[in-house]
């Protein structure tokens, strides 16, 4: 089962708060303000943004994301 999913990725970048983070908590994902967060940090709004430029966000955009997400969360001992 993946820690990070496509809704979590679109909600982190539609995210007013240009510093928004995706965190994990409790085993699930959160976008939190970036002086709240609490628990595992994943990547913030500002990390993805390059990675984005010019790209769009097609489902498919999302879904590649959140699984390089997914395995970064892994590698840090999610």
């Amino acid at each position: 089962m993946a820690l990070v999913s496509r809704d979590d990725v679109r909600e982190l970048l539609d995210s007013p708060d240009p510093g928004a983070t995706l965190v994990l908590v409790e085993g699930r994902c959160a976008v939190l303000p970036e002086e709240r967060t609490e628990g595992l940090v994943i990547a913030s709004r500002r990390d993805l943004e390059p990675e984005l430029a010019g790209a769009g966000r097609s489902d498919q955009e999302l879904d590649r994301l959140a699984g390089r997400l997914d395995g970064v969360a892994r590698d840090l001992g999610a």
